[in-house]
């Protein structure tokens, strides 16, 4: 099996990434670090006088609320990363004038938005490992992690993000938009995912809700690994739960893509 495709992809991409942007990555991910770190910091020392309700411990298995933050903000970081940039292929490909010339060449969907998926978990996964070099003098402790655990859970949010990527790129094929409608999927999954706040002090309504989007899980099984030092068989219900949304949801949008790249082909020649 060649997967031309595939590999084109994501040669293509990681020359784009390292040659075009070099500075302003790099600058970016220390920034995203500091920033992350700083603002966890500020909210519990300043605002919270460095104290935690008995509940938030309950809840979460934690005392650590500097570390609970800040991994959920680079999980969060993985997702817009990750879901932006793979979602908006095609919208790019649309606006670089080379859409077209993609729906008509050897085009094997699965491989064009791996190839994106691969680029940007590695660019994201760099960024990641500076942000967390920067946010280790403000507390965050990975001294219980499972590194077993962390794997599975790793390899199975990236599964997540990208099935939520696939839905997000139709939305922005369709509407030709990225601005308003990333930027306002990815603010709700700040708020309702337990990112920076456990997702139980949210309405019974909504959470029944956020049950449904595989962020919410993949959150719970990074931390579950790193913090609480679980493995994944540990944490099987919430694994089960994320791979099952994960898989309904990459299927509903490889079928929604089909029809958006057509309608997309029509408002092009219209």
């Amino acid at each position: 099996m060649e997967l031309r495709v595939l590999k084109g992809t994501l040669i293509k991409n990681l020359l784009i990434q390292y040659r075009a942007y070099p500075v302003s990555f790099l600058v970016g991910n220390l920034l995203t670090g500091i920033y992350t770190s700083v603002g966890a910091w500020f909210l519990y020392h300043l605002m919270f006088g460095g104290k935690l309700s008995a509940d938030f411990v309950e809840v979460t298995g934690t005392a650590d609320y500097m570390s609970y933050v800040i991994v959920g903000c680079l999980v969060y970081l993985f997702v817009t990363r990750t879901c932006l940039n793979v979602s908006r292929s095609l919208i790019t490909e649309l606006r670089e004038g080379t859409y077209e010339s993609l729906m008509i060449a050897p085009f094997r969907r699965a491989e064009y938005f791996l190839g994106n998926m691969l680029v940007q978990t590695v660019t994201t996964s760099l960024e990641v490992l500076v942000s967390v070099a920067a946010a280790i003098p403000f507390g965050l402790k990975f001294t219980g992690m499972n590194a077993a655990g962390f794997l599975g859970s790793m390899l199975l949010s990236l599964y997540a993000f990208f099935a939520v990527s696939m839905v997000l790129g139709c939305i922005m094929l369709y509407t030709r938009d990225t601005y308003i409608s990333q930027n306002t999927l990815f603010l709700f999954l700040f708020l309702v995912c337990g990112i920076t706040f456990p997702a139980e002090y949210l309405p019974v309504w909504l959470q029944r809700i956020t049950d449904w989007i595989p962020v919410k899980g993949a959150v719970s099984l990074i931390r579950g690994s790193t913090l609480l030092g679980k493995d994944l068989t540990d944490m099987a219900g919430t694994a089960a739960r994320v791979f099952g949304i994960s898989t309904i949801t990459l299927a509903a949008g490889f079928l929604m893509m089909r029809k958006t790249e057509k309608h997309a082909l029509e408002k092009m020649e219209g």
